[in-house]
């Protein structure tokens, strides 16, 4: 509790510390303005009673002053809590991005429960930021309350406990509301994330072809449709137990007040109390009534506030606890970012490595090798996926020999791309180890690992941006560096894609805004390859299936290309996952994979005299392109 009221009053500080301040005097000068209005009306109806009316008319003034007062603190509360809100928003958003994103590893992308809370943390951002107005509203309704309390003590303690003690069952039953909607909200997160998938694939121009084709829409209209009533349901269950709840704590506090009210009156009538110290507590009792209503309402914006900071700090533990700190950002950053980037690129870049290596050096652990005298050997390695049983590797020993051009092949499913995974350092192994000329990888901090990998997967990335910053964003401190962008496109045969484009380097690509124009698979491919040669001498080089949308003869050209500079730069290693065996054959080692195991590796001309697996898949392919 302390922790994440500290997270929320912190997040607000350091947005603008100096709008903090002003709104906290804001609130105080409030609390005390509307708690007088009172104990002016009071003092004018005990005037008048007694034929005071010039008293009766400056305390009428000073009443009505006090109420204008609180009037126009609340106007200027709410615009300086509007722009204080904006800021921290941005703020928060950017931060879940940050953290998220900066996990070195990515299995955590791929546990449904940390989905379900990172997308209830993002739905309930906004309540981070309005929770601090909430909080102030708290304290100050609170003092309004507090003066009030004081202020009918004086007419009978009898009085005081009626109304007081009316206030706080309102409060706990109301908490006891938020508790529910709360736990409706992160109970149906699961199924709210389904209902956006199926959406999404209707409304996605990446799905859409397929989905018009098999006619699919209406049912899955029908499936997110029905995932929908689910949440609404299940929530709307939750509003009326809430709504039930707050009637009853409103008709509790109600009861206390004409309780209240009534004995003073009959204090008055036994002449115990004056007719202003009825009016005084029929002035205060309606603003308890709006106090402790706003109260009750804004205390349950501060518990969904800390509710929502509570799993903001969660989120930022578990990067911290993964290392993020050491993650690069920007990756896969949204094309906002990636603009401010490239524009601000030579005047900030210097002074942000400036920051890395600080923070590296913090860190500590192992820099990997310049080059490697050896090689990457793997020793007993093991991988289970999270939240699954069935291991996808068993018992990998390999050897990665420096210079070596490494093909995998196998069958579908057979562990290649994970395998590529674990070597580049997004998956930890969950049994053995991954060493680099005899170093544990798990003992180097990701961000120095992954400054010598290039890499390119089967599920390439289509960025958005410009065809330079599409191609320089695979090497972020060369991005705006036009030779280095151009000799990469050289490196991955790509040179006509860009030169083709109506603007070259400079065009807008995609479908996704307006001006931006649209590529083939093959072209999106060849500019996912010129990224993975932006890093000249990687000493991982991984090709993950970045050929597949390109025929038999321009992947084997692309691969001959890659496989020349792996010879030339003698201490790398350059790992090729493909199903086209005229490719697999120039590898120097090719190791065939087949239920998570090395089953036999080798050379081509060996591989094909044992007859084994590596020879059936290659007759099989074979006869299917004979066929």
């Amino acid at each position: 509790m302390t922790a994440t009221l500290r997270t929320l009053l912190t997040l607000a500080w350091r947005t603008d510390r100096r709008a903090f301040l002003a709104l906290v005097a804001f609130l105080a000068l409030g609390a005390v303005s509307q708690g007088l209005v009172g104990v002016f009306l009071r003092a004018l109806t005990d005037t008048a009673t007694a034929g005071h009316g010039v008293q009766a008319s400056l305390w009428g003034l000073a009443a009505g002053a006090a109420l204008a007062t609180g009037v126009a603190l609340g106007r200027a509360e709410l615009a300086l809590m509007e722009e204080l809100a904006e800021r921290m928003g941005l703020s928060v958003q950017e931060e879940i991005l940050t953290l998220t994103s900066g996990v070195p590893t990515i299995e955590h992308l791929e546990r449904p429960a940390y989905l379900d809370k990172l997308a209830t943390l993002r739905d309930e951002s906004r309540q981070l930021y309005f929770a601090v107005w909430a909080l102030a509203l708290v304290a100050e309704h609170a003092v309004q309350i507090g003066l009030g309390v004081v202020l009918i003590a004086a007419v009978h303690p009898l009085v005081t406990l009626l109304l007081g003690g009316a206030v706080l069952p309102s409060l706990l039953v109301r908490g006891r509301a938020a508790r529910h909607v709360d736990a409706a909200t992160e109970g149906t997160a699961e199924t709210a994330r389904l209902e956006q998938h199926l959406s999404e694939s209707v409304t996605t121009p990446r799905t859409a072809k397929e989905i018009r084709l098999s006619r699919a829409a209406p049912a899955l209209e029908a499936m997110a449709a029905q995932r929908w009533e689910e949440v609404s349901a299940g929530l709307s269950r939750a509003r009326v137990r809430a709504a039930l709840l707050t009637f009853a704590g409103s008709g509790t506090f109600l009861a206390g007040y004409v309780s209240a009210l009534g004995c003073t009156a009959w204090l008055a009538a036994q002449g115990r109390a004056t007719a202003g110290d009825v009016v005084l507590v029929a002035t205060v009792g309606v603003q308890f009534v709006t106090q402790a209503s706003r109260l009750a309402f804004h205390v349950g914006s501060v518990a969904a506030g800390l509710r929502a900071a509570a799993r903001l700090t969660w989120l930022r533990a578990y990067a911290r606890t993964h290392d993020s700190a050491l993650a690069e950002s920007g990756d896969d950053a949204p094309r906002a970012r990636a603009r401010a980037a490239t524009r601000s690129h030579g005047r900030d870049h210097g002074r942000e490595r400036g920051r890395e290596r600080g923070r590296e050096r913090a860190a500590g652990g192992v820099e990997p090798p310049e080059s490697f005298a050896q090689g990457i050997t793997l020793r007993n390695v093991s991988f289970t996926y999270p939240g699954t049983t069935l291991p996808v590797l068993r018992g990998i020993d390999l050897s990665l020999p420096a210079g070596a051009t490494v093909a995998l092949v196998g069958s579908h499913r057979s562990g290649k791309t994970t395998l590529a995974k674990l070597l580049c350092g997004l998956y930890q192994p969950s049994g053995g180890e991954i060493l680099l000329d005899g170093v544990p990888l798990r003992d180097m901090p990701a961000v120095r690992w992954r400054r010598r990998i290039s890499a390119v997967f089967q599920d390439w990335v289509p960025f958005e941006l410009t065809a330079a910053e599409t191609v320089g964003i695979g090497d972020l401190p060369r991005m705006d560096d036009r030779a280095a962008v151009k000799q990469a496109l050289e490196r991955a045969g790509a040179t006509e894609v860009v030169a083709g484009l109506p603007r070259g380097p400079d065009t807008e690509l995609g479908d996704s805004f307006e001006g931006g124009v649209k590529l083939s698979g093959g072209q999106w491919q060849r500019l996912a390859l010129a990224r993975a040669s932006m890093r000249e001498e990687p000493l991982l080089l991984v090709l993950d299936e970045p050929t597949a949308s390109l025929d038999a003869p321009a992947e084997s050209a692309v691969f001959a290309r890659y496989a020349q500079a792996a010879r030339r730069h003698r201490a790398a290693i350059t790992l090729l996952i493909t199903h086209r065996f005229p490719t697999v054959r120039m590898a120097d080692l090719i190791v065939v994979l087949d239920g998570g195991r090395i089953v036999e590796q080798g050379g081509h001309g060996e591989l094909m005299a044992r007859a084994g697996v590596y020879a059936e898949l290659h007759a099989i392919q074979r006869a299917a392109a004979d066929g």
